[in-house]
Formats: C-alpha cells, structure tokens, sequence
C-alpha cells in the first residue's frame, strides 16, 4: 500500500505519458504546443519511465531534472514527491517556473541548501519541500530561510517540516507575519529555537505546526487575537508554566496538540471549561493536573483525546459514554482511580483505550466484549483484579494489541479455545498467573509480532511451532517453568529472545541468526558455547552449566555485542583477546567461571566499555595498563582471582569509575593516593590482599561519598512506553552486582548500586591511625577496616558518620575507649569492635543497647554491659566469668556458652538418675540390702 503522495506522482507520470502520447497522434499546428511537446520528452529522458519498470511497478523516480523543465514557462502544478533524487540539490531549471503555483518536493530525497532563487516564484500558493531525509551533512537546510521566503506574497500554504533552519535568523517569523494570505504553517522540526514569533497579523492563519523545536517560553497570549486558528501543534517545544487562561480556543478550534511539553501546567477542568469544538485534543507528558469535569459530555465532535503521562485524578466520569465519535483514548500513566465506567463500551467506533499504569480497582467489565471496533486494550499496571477468561475477548475480531501485564488478574486460557480474532499484533500477559500448558491458541495466530507471557507459572515443553511463527520478533517467556530444549537451528531473525529463568536444557543451538537481545540465563544448558554466533546486541547466557572455553568467533564482527553475559558457568581456558575487537561492548560480565591467564591487553580497546565483571575466577598477573583507555568504565571488579602487583597508579584516569572491586587477590604495596581522586566512586572494595602502609589521608577526596545524594544507575531494564506501535524499545534486564562484606557476611548486592556506598580495605596489613579524614565520609553506609594492624585510639569524629549501617574495626590493635560519640550513630545495626586493646566502660543507651557480646570480646579491659549482663546470666561470678569471656573470640564464647548448658544438662541427668536409685532402694528391701552390703565391704576393703 502506498501513500496518497506517491498515488499524487504515480498519477502525475500517467498523465505526462498520455500528453506525449495523445501530441504523438494528434498533432497540432500550434507551435507552442509542439515546442512543449519536445519539452515533454525530453523531462522524460531523465527518468527510468519506459515500460512497465516504473510507475506502474511502484518504484521511485531517479536520475537528473533536464534542464528542458525550465521551458514549461504554463506550468502551473508540479509534484515530484516521494521520490529519490539521492541528496542533490533542488535543481535551478525548476526555480525558472515562474507560473508554478503549486510545488510539492515532499520527500524527494533533495539535499543541500535551499536556493535564495525560490524567492522569486511568486506566483506560488503551495510549497511543500517537507521531509527530505539525507544524511546529516547533505540534509536539506536554509540558512537564508527569512531571505528568500519574504517575497512569496501570495503563499496560502506552506511546509517545511524537517527542513534544517537551525542557522536562519531570529527574524523568520517576521519574515511569516509579511504574508497575508498563507493560513497553513507547517514548521515542525526544524532546529527553530527563541521565542514564539507573534503571528497575529495572519488573519487567515487556521493551521498552526512548529512542534518538536525548542521554545523554552511560555504560552505567548496573542493567540486569542488570531480566531481563524482551528489546529494547533506546539508539541515537544519545550513549552513551560502555565497555560493562559486566554489560550484555550473559541467554538472553532478542532486540534489542540500540546504533548511533552513537561513545564507546561495547567488544570484539566478548566481548560474543558473554555471550548466544546474539539476533535482531537493531545496534551500528553505535560503537567496537567485536576479532575475530568461534568461538561466533557458536551464534547461530541471529540475523536482522539491523548492525556497520559500527567497527574490527573479522580475516576473516570461515566459521561465518557456520550462521546460516541471517539475514536482514541489514552488515560495512562495518571492518577485516576475508580473502576472503569461500564458506559465506555457504549462507544461505537473505539478503536484503542490506553488506561495502563494508574490507581484503579475492580475487574474489567464484561460488556467490553461489546467493543467490536476495539484494536488495543492496554491496561497494563493499572490496578485492576479479578478472575478472568481470554474468552472474554474472542467477539472483539479486529484486536490487534492487548496488554493484561502486572495487574492482580489470574487469567484462564483454556486449552481447547480457538478465538475469532485473527490479526493479533501484540500480546502482553506478564505476570498475570496464568498457570497450565503453554496457550495453543497461538499456533494459529500467524500476525503476531510481539509476545509476552513472562512471569507466570506456565509449565510443560517449549512448543516448537514457536519458532514457525512467520512474524513474531519479540518473545518474552521468562520466569516460567518451561521445559526441553532449543530446536538445532532457529530459522528466521527475532528482534529480542528472552527465555531466562526456566527448566531448559540440552546443547544450545547453532546461535546463526539475528537479534537484538538473545537471553538464556539462569536455566539447565550444558555443553559447550557454539563456534557460529549469530549477530546480537545484547547476549546472556549466565546461569547455565556450560563448559569448556569461550569461542574465539564470539567478536568476529565489531558491530555488536554491546552486552555480553556468560558468567555462573564452568567456562574455561582463557579469554579470547579478540573480544577486544567489540568496540561497541558497553558491558562485559565473565564472572564466577574457571578462566585462566592474564587480562588480554586488547581490552582495552573497549573504550565504550561501563562494567567489565571478572569475579571468581583463577586469573593472574598484573592489571594491564591498556585498561586505562576505558575511560567510561564504571564498574570494574577483578574481585577473588589471583591478580598481583601494586594498584596501578593510571587507575585516576578511569575518572568515572563508580565501583573498585579488586578483593580476594594478591596486591601488595600501598594504596596509592590516586586511588582517591575518583570523584565518583562509591564502593571502594579492598579486602583480602596484602596491602600496606597508612590509610592514605587522601581518603576525604572520595567525592561521591562525602555526602549521601549523589547516586547513579548503571542498568539494562524492559521499556514500555504507551504506544499502539510495535515499533518501541525493548532491552533485557542486566542489572550489575557486587559482593561486599556487610553486616557480618559476603554478600552479592545489585539492588543497592547507585543508592549505597561502601569502603572494606579489611583482612590487610594496613598500619597507623585511624584518619580522622574519615568523618568528610558522610555518605557511607558500611565501614570496615578490620584483621589489619591499625593503632592509636577510634577517632570520635567517627560519629559524625551518621548514615553508617555497619562498622567494623575488629582485630587490631586500637587503644583508648569507645568514643561516646558513637551514640550519634543512630542508624548503626552492625557494630565489631572486638579482639583491640580497647578499655572503659561501654558506652550505654541508643542503639548500643542492642549490640551482643560478640561486638566487644577480646578488650581485656573494656566493662559494662552487655559484657556483664551476659556473664550474669550464665550464673557466674563477676571476676572470673569477665577475665574468661575477654580472652575468647566470638566463636569461643559460643563454645563457652555450650559448654555451660551441656554441664547443666549433665548436672540434671545425674540428679534425675540419682533421685532414680534412691526411689528404688526405699521401695525395693532385697536391693536395698544388696546396695548396702557391697558398699560395706568397698569401704572395708578401702580402709585395711
């Protein structure tokens, strides 16, 4: 299906043949006639026409513009748009045409500066040279756009949408206002930028698009001066504060489109208040706020109303039921709460209702079955619950888009269901516990494109027409409980894969084709990585049982891999070095394998690269210095391998590194002061090394935790943006981990990058104080510098780390008492301050009332509870219990206490036997004098 404009040219070349033909049988004796005729078949040359082979076959016109088109001095109507004319320029023969009154270049494919030579067709009443896509260097621009434009006085209707005026100058509007007669401007795109040029001279102005250029202004007010206007597109302008309360339009206006304009605000009610003229009113991703009034039943003319992403509240009125032109309802991303009004299925032409990500309640109403002009039912995240059938929508036969996803629905879809609908394009169920066999009404729908069943208790085999759907370019299955393995071979391209977390097994297949995301994470593939990877952006295959070594094919080509994921595995061997021929790799994750060897130095060519994951493994030798390149790395964890050296010094220039993991290796030397100028880092993970020296007092250099604001968000999640197009972004979701030591354990964290910071240089042979520089650290959350050789006495400045979650100092050989200032440390729920050689009294009350023994073990001469209260509960004395408990170690004193209550169990089971025996003896005689007789003879055999 072609567009009207290309039916406009198709039509146009038809004619032209006829002309030649019809001159060709009936000659005229006209000489002009015959002279045009000429004229005519020379334009023809210049165009691939003959036959069949163009216009009749659809294809677009190429080649030059004969400069015999300038003798056509009657020509009054021109259209060569939707054509391809390869980024030249508008050829000069056509700007001879004096008599042309209308010229249409939309989408010619012209490049190149606009000629000042268009100035002069006067005569002209319609010019559109609109949409000429070239590249960036040979777009279509006018720099000299208010020059040239000013002298066509009789222009009625103008277009130049995405046409670059980027460099015109501040006077175009002026230039606009000179034209008395033009009621169309068509402007959108076009790098415009300032204030919104006052047009009210233009009585006749009635269409009105500079969207999507950049007017950081407010709403000007001499729009109420211009009554002519009946459509309006100011959208994506950048348009802030509030909307005038004289803006809104008279009876006439008819399109109102203002949408993503985020400073702009106003109140819903009362802009619906000023106009009932409305067909097609857009005011999406702004700041509207208010309630739907009562009068929105006056709006009968209204076919397309667009509020979403704005703060809207209140329900949704029933009077919607009176719009019955409406064709378009989009409410999502608001406010509104309230069940959905039975009186929306009183509209007879609806063909999409967007009412996903708001507040509402209560199921979907059974009469929606009666929307039979429906094609998309989004109500995705919207609040809605209940049980539900698919059935309930088989009557709507022209659906093509439906999304259920995360509501509280438990959905049925019997096994045996064959609906009436044929053309789904779109499919969303996530998290909508659907249980049973995968839905087998699916084989036959033979348009759909888009598939989401994730996160759903779906069970049995992965069906194998799946992959024979001749459409389907995006499936999402994960989280499930499917079941069996990968055909050998997929046959056609997908745009994103996503099977993670299921029970599949098997080999992997030949990955030989195309796709954006292809994720097969967290499930049972065993086997090797193939040699033949197809062409992904993004690939995980984490979470698997795969072995042997990762395939040097895995970068043959540089143009993708942007995420590349195979850590959990059992891979081995080393790491192919032309992984650093991925110059786009963004993310690379090997983590938790067996790899050996170095760092290939061709990593660092990945100079777009954020996080580079290598936790658990069993490499060696040094960082190599090529990594320095990296300059965008943000997270880099070399974490648990056998690395050795020093802390490279270069590591200052990865000036945007968020995250330093280099625990469980082998460094040695000091922490070198550079380390600390890193202004963004947040978890400084050290531990388990060798390192030595002082704490560098550089530390309060770490910008990023000097405070507790500043954050970052480095990860790949699903996009789902509102639209009725299948033509949106969609990435897998590859949230960065780190494993930090905190609150008494090693733990993998991926929730809290971005929001919590770190700093663990513990189990080292770090020396001398404690820096008081450590106070500036305001932002932290956990401390631990514990197992090294640090003296002197705990800094009471230490208290002015108020955000501290965990403090660890255990195991060195601090003096002194525990600063009272550490009360201030209110949200402190991890405090070890044992094995030191601290001394005093505890300090009492706070938080430090719920601290155990274990936090204070090992200070032989640090006192108060909770060391006594623990040592008075196990019923010993003072002096002794308190000298015996502070020569212990937390384990120790775990082992002290059983043995206490396996002496009192022992002490108990002897009573009760004791008390046994005697009972026996008083109640039985002939035991009684047996007992005592044989003690007789013990005694008198003791005593001789």
């Amino acid at each position: 299906m072609y567009p009207l404009s290309f039916k406009m040219t198709a039509g146009c070349g038809f004619l032209l043949i006829w002309v030649i033909m019809l001159h060709s049988q009936f000659p005229f004796s006209t000489g002009c006639l015959q002279d045009e005729r000429s004229y005519l078949l020379d334009f023809k040359v210049g165009y691939p026409l003959g036959g069949d082979s163009t216009v009749a076959s659809g294809r677009q016109l190429t080649g030059e513009v004969r400069t015999s088109l300038s003798n056509l001095q009657h020509l009054q109507y021109l259209d060569l748009s939707w054509n391809d004319f390869n980024g030249t320029s508008i050829p000069p023969q056509l700007l001879k045409l004096h008599r042309l009154e209308f010229l249409s270049l939309k989408r010619a494919g012209f490049g190149g500066e606009v000629p000042l030579e268009l100035g002069n067709m006067s005569s002209l009443r319609h010019l559109d040279i609109s949409d000429n896509f070239w590249d960036n260097e040979a777009c279509l621009k006018s720099s000299s756009f208010d020059a040239w434009v000013r002298n066509l006085r009789s222009l009625e209707f103008l277009d130049m949408s995405n046409v670059n005026l980027s460099m015109a100058s501040e006077h175009w509007g002026d230039a606009l206002s000179g034209l008395p007669n033009l009621t169309q401007i068509h402007l959108s795109d076009c790098g415009l930028s300032g204030n919104i040029p006052d047009l009210s001279n233009l009585t006749r102005l009635s269409h009105l698009d500079i969207g999507e250029n950049s007017f950081p202004v407010q709403l000007p007010s001499w729009f109420e001066n211009v009554s002519s206007l009946v459509s309006v597109d100011l959208s994506s302008c950048g348009i802030n504060g509030f909307i005038p309360s004289n803006f809104m339009p008279r009876s006439r206006m008819s399109n109102l489109v203002l949408d993503s304009n985020y400073g702009l605000k106003g109140n819903l009610s009362f802009m619906l208040s000023h106009s009932s003229s409305l067909v097609v009113l857009s005011l999406s991703q702004c700041n509207l706020t208010g309630v739907f009034p009562t009068s929105i039943a006056n709006f009968s003319k209204l076919m397309t109303m667009d509020l979403g992403y704005n703060n809207l509240e209140g329900s949704i009125p029933s009077s919607f039921g009176s719009l019955t032109s409406l064709r378009y309802l989009h409410l999502n991303d608001n406010h509104l709460s309230g069940q959905i009004p039975p009186s929306l299925c009183q509209l007879p032409t609806l063909s999409e209702l967007y009412l996903g990500h708001n507040q509402l309640s209560g199921a979907i109403p059974d009469c929606i079955s009666k929307l039979a002009s429906l094609k998309v039912l989004s109500l995705r995240s919207s609040g809605l619950r209940g049980n539900i059938s698919l059935q309930l929508f088989e009557n709507l036969t022209r659906l093509e888009e439906l999304d259920l996803s995360e509501n509280q629905f438990v959905i049925d879809i019997s096994t045996s269901w064959v609906p009436k609908f044929a053309h789904l394009y779109i499919l969303e169920l996530q998290s909508c516990n659907i249980e049973g066999n995968f839905p087998a009404f699916l084989s036959q729908q033979y348009q759909l494109s888009w598939l989401d069943l994730s996160d759903n208790n779906i069970v049995g085999n992965l069906p194998s027409w799946l992959w024979d759907l001749p459409n389907l370019d995006l499936l999402n299955l994960s989280n499930n409980q499917l079941e069996g393995s990968l055909p050998r071979k997929i046959s056609h391209s997908f745009y994103t894969v996503d099977l993670h977390g299921n029970r599949l097994y098997g080999s992997l297949p030949a990955l030989d084709f195309a796709a954006n995301a292809l994720d097969l994470s967290n499930n049972g593939f065993n086997g090797s990585i193939p040699t033949t990877i197809g062409i992904f952006d993004t690939l995980s295959l984490s979470g698997n049982n795969l072995t042997g070594e990762i395939p040097s094919s895995i970068c043959n080509n540089s143009d993708y891999h942007r995420v590349l994921d195979l850590s959990k595995n059992k891979l081995t061997g080393m790491i192919p070095s032309n992984i650093g021929q991925c110059s786009r790799m963004e993310i690379l994750k090997l983590a938790q394998n067996v790899l050996q060897g170095e760092i290939p130095k061709e990593l660092g060519n990945l100079q777009s690269l954020r996080t580079l994951n290598l936790n658990g493994n069993r490499l060696q030798g040094i960082i190599p210095p090529s990594i320095a390149n990296c300059t965008d790395l943000q997270i880099f964890d070399l974490g648990n391998n056998n690395f050795e050296g020093s802390i490279p010094v270069w590591i200052e220039k990865l000036t945007d590194l968020r995250i330093l993991s280099l625990a469980s290796n082998k460094f040695d030397g000091r922490i070198p002061p550079q380390l600390f100028r890193l202004q963004y880092l947040q978890i400084l993970d050290l531990p388990d090394n060798q390192l030595s020296g002082n704490i560098p007092s550089d530390v309060s250099k770490l910008c990023a935790l000097v405070n507790n604001s500043q954050s970052f968000h480095l990860q790949y999640s699903s996009y789902y943006p509102e639209l009725s197009t299948v033509d949106r972004e969609y990435g897998m979701n590859f949230a960065d981990e780190v494993t930090v030591w905190i609150k008494g354990r090693r733990t993998p964290y991926s929730k809290i990058i971005g929001q919590d910071k770190f700093m663990d240089l513990s189990h080292n042979n770090l020396s001398g104080n404690i820096p008081s520089e450590l106070r500036l650290l305001r932002g932290l959350i956990s401390l631990n510098i514990s197992k090294n050789n640090l003296s002197g006495v705990i800094p009471e400045s230490l208290g002015a780390l108020t955000y501290l979650e965990s403090l660890d100092l255990s195991e060195n050989n601090l003096l002194g008492k525990i600063p009272i200032q550490l009360l201030n440390l209110t949200f402190l729920a991890v405090l070890n301050l044992s094995d030191n050689k601290l001394s005093g009294l505890i300090p009492q009350g706070k938080q430090f009332s719920t601290f155990e023994i274990s936090s204070f073990l090992g200070n032989p001469n640090l006192h108060g509870p909770p060391l006594e209260n623990r040592t008075q509960s196990l019923g010993f004395g003072r002096q002794h219990n308190y000298k015996e408990l502070n020569n212990t170690t937390t384990e120790s004193v775990d082992a002290v206490v059983m043995d206490r209550w396996w002496a009192v169990g022992v002490g108990l089971s002897y009573g009760v036997g004791f008390a046994t025996v005697i009972a026996v003896l008083c109640f039985h005689m002939k035991w009684r004098y047996m007992c005592f007789s044989f003690m007789d003879n013990f005694i008198y055999d003791l005593c001789e």
